[in-house]
């Protein structure tokens, strides 16, 4: 078609649902038509610019996972085809010969603002809400396996991803004990569903509603946990060691805007010796860590960003395989036109929630 519809920020808080010209791909790019995309729990304050994001220039297509089917690839593009049902992601890095190569989130921010990342995003500005996507090769991943199942279920991979490259990071193996802090949240429940998934031998879920945790563990089985913390320091460090065993073999911090890092430092505390603690949460306030603790311990604190290139492959195959039940999570539908009315739906998610725009 020559033109398609799609939702463009023109300023903050003037979103129009524009038709725009649909382009040929470029020699790097894919055209894809979009069945399902995701709409995050704070796209509203991104679009009113209550989120201090490094915008791509405007007008631009805001969104930034979805799955789709391909409509056409750039000539250099050989890993899919014409047809192919894909995944979107929007993690983009640059593809230089660099250990720090730019990298941003298509549709979304810029992570920093390098002339070279400000460029790479002025490029590839747009991004899923929208009825077509002209997308990077290097962030479409063909979904294997896949084609028998519904676009509204497929989605759940945009919820699960960012965990899923968190736990890798972890190091989790099959029959290790695994805290997830934050667990009743939108990516926190998406973790506890994945461990569960990767082989966990227990996964304790920390959080502060046990009603939410309780529906966890009724989702998910036995393996899951529940630990309703208080912020009681001791208390709580007490309450998730006791769950975990007695220690932890790794811990996955999912806070997001916490006030507060109490829950933080008792998932840590509550490590076996040579446990590692991932942090991709969004506290607000300093991590303070005791270079004592640390060390009589042998713990690890990394920070992970995202996930690495292959992993929306590696998630989609345990899809594929049966090994996790996407229909866990509960998504709610709205046509693309009904765009401003997903976005009020989606500030409202708790657990396993998911909200998504169908063209």
């Amino acid at each position: 078609m020559a033109t398609h519809k799609a939702w463009r920020l023109h300023a903050l808080d003037d979103l129009r649902f524009d038709d725009v010209e649909t382009p040929a791909p470029a020699p790097d790019g894919v055209l894809v038509r979009i069945e399902a995309a995701m709409v995050l729990s704070y796209m509203g304050r991104v679009l009113s610019g209550a989120v201090p994001y490094s915008l791509p220039p405007m007008p631009f297509v805001p969104g930034t996972n979805a799955i789709g089917r391909v409509i056409a690839t750039g000539a250099t593009v050989t890993h899919v085809r014409a047809g192919e049902r894909v995944f979107l992601s929007p993690h983009l890095r640059g593809d230089v010969p660099d250990d720090e190569p730019p990298q941003i989130l298509i549709g979304l921010t810029a992570t920093v603002t390098t002339e070279a990342a400000l460029a790479l995003q002025a490029r590839w500005r747009d991004g899923v809400f929208a009825e077509i996507a002209h997308w990077p090769a290097a962030c479409v991943t063909q979904l294997a396996g896949l084609d028998d199942r519904p676009a509204t279920e497929l989605i759940g991979l945009a919820k699960l991803i960012v965990p899923f490259g968190g736990l890798q990071r972890s190091g989790l193996r099959g029959g290790d004990t695994i805290i997830i802090n934050g667990a009743t949240g939108y990516f926190g429940s998406g973790a506890v569903m994945l461990a569960v998934a990767m082989g966990a031998g227990r996964v304790v879920a920390v959080g502060r509603k046990q009603a939410a945790l309780q529906r966890l563990r009724d989702a998910f089985g036995p393996r899951v946990i529940p630990v309703a913390v208080d912020g009681a320091a001791a208390k709580d460090v007490a309450s998730i060691r006791h769950a975990a065993c007695g220690g932890a073999d790794a811990a996955l911090d999912l806070l997001g805007s916490a006030k507060s890092t109490s829950t933080t430092l008792a998932s840590l505390r509550a490590l076996k010796r040579g446990g590692r603690l991932v942090l991709m949460g969004s506290a607000e306030v300093p991590l303070e860590l005791s270079f004592r603790e640390m060390l009589a311990n042998d713990w690890e604190v990394v920070g992970q960003f995202m996930y690495g290139r292959t992993a929306p492959g590696q998630l989609a195959a345990l899809a594929a395989e049966r090994l996790l039940d996407l229909s866990k999570i509960i998504v709610a539908r709205f046509d693309l036109a009904d765009f401003r009315r997903a976005v009020d739906a989606a500030a409202m998610m708790q657990g396993l929630d998911l909200t998504a725009v169908l063209p």
